[in-house]
């Protein structure tokens, strides 16, 4: 809860799939940046986005991906408009 970016550039295992989901986002710094270069499924990308809808409440301020779940990126995505 101190970070102002968290990285994210793990390989995709049984054991890093979903290690970031909504319990880890809800102890991030108000405003952090989560950064992903890693695999797309270890984020939990529901959660990310509702922490990015919530960003009044202060939550995560942004992120950046190389990556995403589902690739390409669905055009019905709200990654889109964020």
């Amino acid at each position: 809860s101190m970070c102002d970016y968290i990285v994210v550039a793990a390989p995709l295992t049984e054991d890093t799939r979903g290690l970031i989901d909504a319990n880890v986002l809800s102890h991030v710094k108000k405003d952090a940046v989560l950064i992903n270069i890693g695999r797309g499924p270890i984020i939990d990308e529901e959660a990310m986005i509702r922490s990015l809808q919530q960003r009044q409440n202060g939550k995560l301020k942004g992120v950046a991906l190389d990556v995403t779940a589902i690739e390409p990126l669905p055009s019905d995505s709200p990654l889109w408009s964020m």
